[in-house]
């Protein structure tokens, strides 16, 4: 009985790890990093001209397409 159990057990774990380089799929596509998600002028004159550059990365394996970009 306990062989029994041990080559069930010792099965299943075969089962399982030789599973897992199939579960840890490689992904594709544009990847975007950026450093500073946001940025606080803090108080600001009317009519005063702002300006400020955010660093956007791609460190995927495809082109990166930036279609729309909204003020928050």
């Amino acid at each position: 009985m306990k062989r029994m159990c041990l080559v069930i057990l010792l099965s299943a774990l075969y089962l399982i790890f030789s599973a897992l380089p199939a579960m840890a799929q490689k992904i594709t596509g544009p990847l975007v990093i950026v450093k500073e998600g946001s940025f606080d002028f803090k108080e600001v004159k009317e009519g005063e001209v702002l300006e400020h550059v955010f660093k956007i990365l791609n460190k995927g394996d495809q082109t990166l397409e930036i279609k729309k970009v909204q003020p928050g």
